[in-house]
């Protein structure tokens, strides 16, 4: 114990000494301190004003951004892993926010009366009126524009490559409307990269290895997009909007390994087409386990549970570029 103030102190009476406790002083620094040291967001370095734009875009949420570049990258350290590549998953990396951003801004200009009805989505920019239809639709401009800026710098092939990934950017955000499989599309969308990646190293189209990857990814979309849509499965029902969660119902953990297994089996072949070395193989191992773990854990009626699970599949992502960069050094 500290004593901190003795009687001489005339604004005191008789003899009271005042103590506290060593720990609870530390506890008060300490919580000073994890105050103080708080990381900083996205928000605290953007001006207020654009604030909302930050939540259209969702960049204040990094796992989806990363979902949608991993294959890209998958894709890219198929083809080569060197210095001369480096560029590339710049270019990709800075593309994948821009084009995220905009299919992002795209969806809620075409669904702002259904995000006021779900909880969840009701308080985005568009559904609140932060924003309005224009401001949204310039904004999506802007990031298209910004866009067409990265494709440009790669080779012509990928240039028609990406300019064809508009007609899904524009398809899916209505797909929920009249199929339970929105998700697939989805799928369909944001693995666009997989088909560029490859082709922007090599000039050319292989699609001995670009579909295959293609479909890996798009099983993977399938697993972790189907944990996150079973969190608004209740208000989905509400409103009448699909998804492969309301159509798997209680056969969603079925579903998710069968998709598990469809993506390990395409990376395998895909493995076999590059001549991919064992590493590579003993690693996507691990990745089934890791997988297989997701799928057991998970709780898909509880929406913190589905969360913390889709969340995860940014560790799943890594693993399998990790796969391929250890597997390319024993080539």
């Amino acid at each position: 114990m500290i004593p901190l103030l003795r009687p001489t102190c005339s604004l005191f009476s008789h003899s009271t000494i005042f103590r506290l406790s060593t720990i609870s002083i530390f506890r008060q620094c300490f919580s000073k301190k994890s105050s103080t040291t708080r990381s900083r967001s996205v928000f605290d370095i953007a001006p207020r004003s654009f604030h909302p734009y930050i939540r259209l875009s969702r960049l204040d949420k990094a796992t989806g951004s990363w979902v949608i570049f991993l294959p890209a990258a998958w894709s890219i350290a198929l083809a080569e892993t060197s210095l001369d590549t480096l560029s590339l998953f710049v270019l990709f990396g800075v593309g994948t926010i821009l084009m995220r951003g905009a299919g992002c801004t795209i969806n809620d200009l075409l669904d702002k009366d259904y995000d006021r009805l779900v909880e969840r989505t009701k308080s985005r920019p568009l559904a609140s009126g932060q924003l309005t239809i224009r401001q949204g639709i310039i904004w999506t401009v802007v990031q298209l524009s910004l866009s067409f800026i990265i494709l440009i710098q790669l080779n012509l092939p990928t240039i028609g490559i990406g300019v064809l990934s508009l007609i899904p950017v524009c398809i899916y955000p209505i797909m929920k409307r009249y199929t339970y499989w929105p998700q697939l599309f989805l799928g369909i969308t944001l693995n666009w990269g997989t088909l560029m990646g490859f082709t922007a190293v090599t000039g050319h189209v292989y699609g001995s290895i670009i579909f295959p990857l293609y479909i890996a990814s798009i099983c993977w979309t399938l697993h972790y997009d189907t944990i996150y849509a079973h969190q608004d499965k209740q208000d989905d029902l509400l409103i009448g909007v699909k998804s492969t969660a309301l159509l798997f119902d209680k056969d969603s953990k079925l579903w998710l390994r069968a998709f598990s297994v469809g993506m390990l089996t395409h990376l395998i072949t895909v493995g076999l087409g590059v001549n991919q070395t064992w590493p590579y193989y003993i690693g996507l191992v691990g990745v089934g386990y890791h997988l297989y773990r997701q799928i057991e854990r998970v709780h898909l009626n509880d929406n913190q549970s589905c969360w913390h699970t889709f969340v995860s599949n940014r560790t799943t992502g890594l693993m399998v570029l990790a796969c391929i960069f250890v597997g390319n050094l024993f080539k």
